[in-house]
């Protein structure tokens, strides 16, 4: 998961016809953040609109409309880049100076946010190329068609890249805003955060993907939703156990009850399923693709793959 920050600073470019829905999750959910603070933790949770044309209004699909406030500072200035589409209709209606300032941001190494139809615009630009994103179920198909080299999925609050974050948006968009909290200013302020919003504890939330929400320890669920949403991220077995307060001996029960594997057995398995993807709609090396997904080393991602798969990536990857 990203490294704590204690700031968290997003400028937010806002699409023709965007999702207010989306806009006021992300609003609330920085805001309320910044009160439950205590006096000593002193903690910036900042939203910036910004807009090539900052002087122009921009109406939402519920007929509001939101003025800009700045024009663009550097990327530097800001944790992240989000952007909040709307209907389908409209992406072509956005500035291409904004689209240009995605680029740009991207560029400087600094994580872009595509929320609802938001994650089309980034699609567009090529700035979610062989990378996972989580697309509403309403747009998938539609996405998958526009985008093949795009490995899109339904049913996630949101995918954790680590330069490219996506959410489907709606309620999501508080899922997606109280993880980021959590990662940059910690559990505490993220638990009391999501009371506040009246979100769901993650011990009573159920899953949207069936092959999820069909796991009966709602501990065991959680793990498995995290797993997925970081999947490019350093993971271990401790951290997850943490996470839902259980020993690591007791998460590796849970999953050999569930799965017959340990909880890095799992993991190795769902990063050497988006390897196949990877090896058969990217470019990347065998060598690129067993470190972006966490392998020691080539050899090591070879012969995983071989077990798993009965096959080399080589030969997987030969038309």
């Amino acid at each position: 998961m990203p490294a704590r920050n204690k700031t968290l600073h997003i400028g937010l470019l806002l699409w023709p016809n965007f999702s207010l829905l989306a806009l006021s999750g992300l609003m609330e959910a920085l805001r309320t953040a910044s009160s439950v603070q205590k006096c000593s933790q002193k903690i910036a949770f900042n939203l910036s609109l910004i807009s090539v044309n900052p002087d122009l209004p921009i109406t939402s699909s519920a007929g509001i409309s939101v003025q800009p406030e700045v024009a663009y500072a550097t990327p530097g200035a800001f944790d992240y880049i989000a952007v909040i589409g709307g209907s389908l209709e409209y992406l072509e209606q956005g500035y291409s100076g904004d689209r240009m300032f995605l680029a740009e941001a991207h560029h400087s190494n600094i994580p872009l946010i595509g929320i609802g139809s938001g994650s089309f615009i980034l699609a567009e630009e090529g700035l979610l190329n062989e990378r996972r994103a989580s697309i509403h179920p309403d747009h998938h198909d539609v996405f998958t068609q526009r985008f093949p080299q795009v490995y899109a999925e339904q049913g996630l609050d949101f995918i954790d890249e680590g330069d490219v974050l996506t959410c489907p948006g709606g309620i999501s968009t508080l899922t997606l805003t109280t993880a980021l909290i959590r990662s940059h200013a910690g559990d505490d302020i993220a638990a009391t955060t999501s009371r506040r919003l009246s979100l769901s504890p993650h011990a009573a939330a159920t899953p949207r993907p069936a092959n999820i929400a069909l796991i009966p320890d709602s501990r065991l669920r959680r793990v498995v939703m995290m797993i997925e949403q970081y999947l490019t991220h350093p993971l271990s077995t401790a951290g997850l156990a943490q996470a839902v307060k259980l020993s690591e001996r007791q998460l590796n029960r849970l999953f050999h009850a569930e799965f017959g594997k340990t909880a890095r057995e799992f993991i190795r398995s769902a990063r050497l399923r988006y390897a196949c993807w990877l090896l058969k709609n990217s470019q990347q090396s065998v060598t690129d693709i067993a470190r972006r997904l966490g392998f020691s080393d080539c050899a090591h991602f070879i012969r995983h793959f071989q077990i798993e798969y009965g096959c080399t990536p080589g030969v997987w990857r030969t038309p």
